[in-house]
């Protein structure tokens, strides 16, 4: 298709040399010349105009659709763990006071994530069935140099991320952790090390499976999911800064309250469980937060929070393989 120059009479966006017969900002049907619509301020978009984002959609769609979502993982995530632990019989013992607990192993682990793909059921479906294109949820390869620095920039992200996740929690247990009592604080690490043991492979096979699963599965699931789909359109509605926050803090609740990475998970609801809750919660917004200003950065091309996602969960696997690997080794 001939390439021209286009613009959207709905929300004014200005395109170049472009074959898209639909605005990726607002869905809008694109128009072959827009001479009789530039102003002055020569932008991408006229000034005062209300933001967008490349969705379509408002908050509406978007909270509704990932509450779906969720709802699809939290039934996938299950129906795999009662299957997995048939087929793949992965366990992790761990004495814990006197008593044995079972912990997923790696292998397990990583079968039970591929539940993750129910997050993106809705929102392929929703595309669907309006006939939009994923573009909208930011996936846009046509630049192949755009594709490279979202890649780039996604690398030095998920880097960025890990450093930051390091000097956040240093500054929540030198604040919040300073309430509790040390033997408290030691409990709730404890109990929150029995549940990261499932990310912690001592074979190389096992390692390699984790960071496929971080690539593949968990981050492209969790990005398209919360950014692509959620984000947008909770930017479309209450402006720019206004749907990052409110994205950062469902991301974040809901990660603390669903997924079995803290002392919540082996404890319920418990005192010590609290605590791992509460003094997690300024790391998950302050990631989640991150991966949001890099998505409106890159103008909301989500390879960029994909790879920056995958990266940082790719170091902590890293991590936790070769911290492993020496304990091992030595004794």
């Amino acid at each position: 298709m001939e390439k021209k120059d286009r613009f959207c009479p709905k929300c004014r966006v200005k395109y170049k040399s472009t074959d898209f017969d639909f605005c990726t900002y607002c869905g809008g049907r694109l128009v072959d010349k827009y001479d009789e619509y530039i102003r002055e301020d020569k932008g991408e978009t006229i000034k005062g105009m209300k933001h967008r984002t490349r969705a379509s959609w408002g908050w509406i769609p978007a909270v509704l659709g990932y509450t779906a979502s969720f709802i699809l993982l939290i039934l996938f995530q299950n129906l795999l763990s009662g299957i997995g632990s048939i087929l793949i019989p992965s366990f992790i013992i761990i004495p814990v006071f006197g008593q044995l607990v079972l912990v997923a192993g790696p292998e397990l682990l990583v079968f039970i994530t591929l539940g993750q793909f129910g997050l993106i059921v809705v929102p392929l479906l929703y595309l669907k069935l309006k006939g939009s294109s994923v573009k909208e949820l930011g996936f846009d390869f046509e630049d192949k140099k755009e594709v490279q620095k979202d890649i780039v920039v996604g690398v030095i992200g998920g880097s960025l991320m890990m450093g930051i996740s390091v000097f956040v929690s240093w500054v929540t247990s030198n604040t919040l952790g300073s309430l509790y009592s040390p033997f408290d604080i030691y409990l709730s690490e404890y109990f929150s090390s029995i549940n990261n043991a499932s990310f912690m492979a001592i074979y190389p096979y096992q390692y390699i499976l984790l960071i496929l699963s971080m690539f593949l599965v968990v981050a492209p699931c969790e990005e398209i999911s919360t950014r692509g789909f959620l984000q947008q359109g909770l930017e479309n509605s209450f402006g720019k800064w206004s749907g990052l926050i409110i994205t950062a803090i469902i991301f974040s609740a809901l990660h603390i309250i669903l997924y079995p990475n803290s002392a919540s998970a082996v404890l319920g609801f418990s005192y010590i469980g609290s605590i791992a809750a509460i003094l997690a919660i300024p790391s998950y917004l302050a990631l989640s937060l991150t991966l949001g200003v890099l998505l409106q950065y890159r103008k909301y091309r989500i390879i960029t929070t994909i790879t920056t996602h995958a990266v940082y969960m790719a170091i902590l696997v890293s991590i936790y393989y070769f911290l492993n690997y020496w304990i091992y080794f030595y004794f």
